[in-house]
């Protein structure tokens, strides 16, 4: 991120040194540079201690206008120090005030060095500085966390189509492994149950093994055709949940092969553990989509309930209409029938509730206001029109076979006829579901928990307005820095955190403008950190501007630690002016929420 400059010093016009001496500079005193340079260096005649710290502040033009620079970094040799130049100096007349000071914060030596650049730099379009610090892209749009499909690539369609091919095969074979087991142990010496059962698992493979390698593209950030190699799997395991969820699919998904082949090994009391648990693993595998929000074990639980419901109703009536009602026959086909719609009663009502319990979990009252809310009411409506039609083929079941001990082909073919309409209207409900997997719910946050060593909270009460700051490890050098507004009485149109030295202490103050709109967080990770250069009491101050004109401040003190975790006790004689100017740099990873919907705007991923 960009740094605010301390103004130019106003004493100390000679170096003040008894220890140790400017050896040398680039640039050097009176030199006359043809544009602004990239880097300064300043080398020492002696060792620079590791208990002592340097300090560069920069001004140019007439008045003096403090530059941006990095914060100074001591090379291997300990004698000299490199500091960024992030924004190009002006052309005209410059001064460096650098300061050497020891461990108790008094100068060992400080100095001017006067110089002057010809022209101006080329603006970043065309030459680049070399600086590596964030910014967000100017186009940029923002997206909502609630309105938003998470960032996926270019794999995120093949990570939707897989994901519905795995789930819609995995299920049907779970399904029929459920009404062999329970209701049609004759099932397996039927060829058709055979070819089917074995084609359901071909499906599931195919359907795994491609939403395993566009999972594995967009997790690790390979290439799609790099990720069809299954030895790159193996990187997906270590992505969270969702990942070596992935993996334990596929891996179970492969090891139903043999209870696609060989059914009637449900039955066989040696063979039934493994037969049955490969297709249930990967049933249960299918809740691990989404871990994540408020309660997340209990909402775990609750989808592996679901998962395992919606695998009874939609597999059994998917296995059901094309195995069981595939043409009339004996008593055999009539118990399955009528078994199965004992089975699916309980399971339906585990679907619904399960449902509900999510929705109020992930969605609380934004269903209307939220695109995860009005996708899932679509995902409502069509699970609506297929309860529907259970009921009424539930009720067909029992006028057409409840006194009969044979299906006849009329039968069979009406059945069959509302059993497809049941399972179509089921695969369209799972298409929603792992359309919904896109969408990030409104009541789980994009950004994760993070500790924090400090803490501060910000409020203005008679504003409405209220945040915290936070910093990781609240110590000299680089820190993390998070900005979590917790209320705002209208729509922030400018958010602007401050931080300011005290006075004497060398130190140079940082501004960061702040994207966030109203509620939410805005973090910038340790690497790209926010410096401070100097330890002791610090003032941070965060400025709010509303879109009704309203505004508010909110200062508080922190203090700064060294090394050791003390802030130490100040004596400077000297005394340095420092002044703020405001960065252009935006917070690399935010999310925003206006006062009625969240927002997220990012140019890293966030996991």
């Amino acid at each position: 991120m960009a740094v605010a400059i301390v103004a130019a010093l106003p004493m100390a016009a000679h170096a003040q040194s008894s220890d140790n001496s400017l050896a040398g500079s680039s640039p050097s005193d009176g030199a006359t540079l043809g544009t602004s340079p990239a880097i300064m260096t300043f080398t020492f005649q002696q060792p620079v201690g590791s208990d002592e710290a340097f300090t560069v502040a920069v001004g140019c033009g007439t008045p003096a206008q403090p530059q941006s620079t990095g914060i100074p970094l001591l090379g291997d040799d300990d004698v000299t120090f490199t500091v960024e130049v992030l924004s190009p100096f002006p052309k005209g007349a410059c001064t460096i005030t650098w300061l050497l000071r020891d461990d108790l914060d008094q100068a060992i030596a400080t100095d001017l060095i006067a110089f002057s650049v010809s022209a101006d730099t080329p603006t970043a379009s065309s030459v680049s500085t070399g600086s590596t610090i964030p910014t967000a892209a100017s186009g940029a749009a923002a997206s909502s966390i609630g309105d938003d499909v998470e960032p996926v690539g270019s794999t995120g369609g093949s990570v939707w189509l897989g994901g519905v091919i795995s789930s819609y095969g995995i299920m049907v074979l779970f399904g029929a492994v459920v009404v062999i087991s329970f209701g049609w142990p004759e099932g397996p010496l039927y060829e058709i149950t055979q070819r089917f059962t074995f084609k359901m698992w071909m499906l599931a493979l195919a359907g795994t093994y491609l939403h395993t390698a566009a999972l594995t593209s967009s997790l690790t950030g390979t290439s799609f055709t790099a990720s069809l190699n299954p030895f790159s799997f193996a990187d997906t395991f270590t992505e969270g949940w969702t990942g070596a969820a992935a993996i334990i699919r596929l891996v179970a998904v492969i090891a139903c092969v043999w209870v696609a082949y060989r059914p009637e090994a449900v039955l066989d009391d040696v063979s039934r553990p493994l037969a049955i648990a490969a297709p249930t693993v990967a049933v249960v595998t299918l809740a691990f989509g989404r871990v994540s929000g408020n309660l997340a074990l209990i909402g775990l639980i609750v989808m592996i309930l679901h998962v395992m419901a919606v695998a009874i109703w939609l597999g059994g009536v998917i296995f059901v209409g094309r195995a069981v009602l595939a043409g009339p026959g004996d008593q055999d086909l009539v118990h399955a029938v009528k078994a199965y719609s004992r089975i699916s009663a309980p399971a339906i009502l585990v679907v619904i509730i399960s449902d509900v319990a999510e929705t109020m979990r992930l969605v609380g009252d934004a269903l209307f206001t939220s695109s995860y809310g009005r996708v899932l009411i679509l995902k409502f409506l069509a699970v609506g029109v297929m309860l529907f039609v259970a009921i009424k083929a539930r009720a067909m079941v029992r006028m057409r076979l409840g006194r009969v001990d044979q299906l006849t082909r009329r039968s069979a073919m009406r059945l069959r006829r509302v059993f497809a309409t049941e399972a179509t209207v089921g695969v369209i409900v799972l298409m929603f579901s792992g359309w919904l997997l896109a969408i990030n719910p409104p009541k789980v946050s994009l950004i994760p928990d993070r500790e924090y060593a400090l803490v501060v909270p910000l409020a203005d009460e008679a504003a409405g307005f209220s945040a915290e700051v936070s910093l990781d490890p609240g110590a000299m050098g680089l820190n993390a820095l998070e900005v979590e507004v917790l209320s705002a009485p209208a729509t922030i149109v400018g958010l602007r955190l401050e931080f300011d030295p005290e006075i004497g202490s060398y130190g140079r103050g940082t501004i960061q403008n702040i994207p966030l709109t109203g509620t939410g967080v805005a973090r910038l990770s340790a690497a790209d950190g926010l410096p401070f250069d100097v330890t002791g009491n610090w003032t941070v101050t965060l400025a709010a501007v509303f879109e009704s004109g309203l505004s508010a401040v909110v200062s508080s003190p922190l203090a700064i630690v060294g090394e050791d975790g003390v802030v130490p006790t100040t004596t400077t004689t000297l005394v340095i002016g420092t002044s703020i100017v405001p960065s252009e740099t935006t917070v690399v990873e935010t999310t925003t929420t206006d006062v009625t919907q969240a927002t997220t705007a990012s140019v890293v991923t966030v996991d």
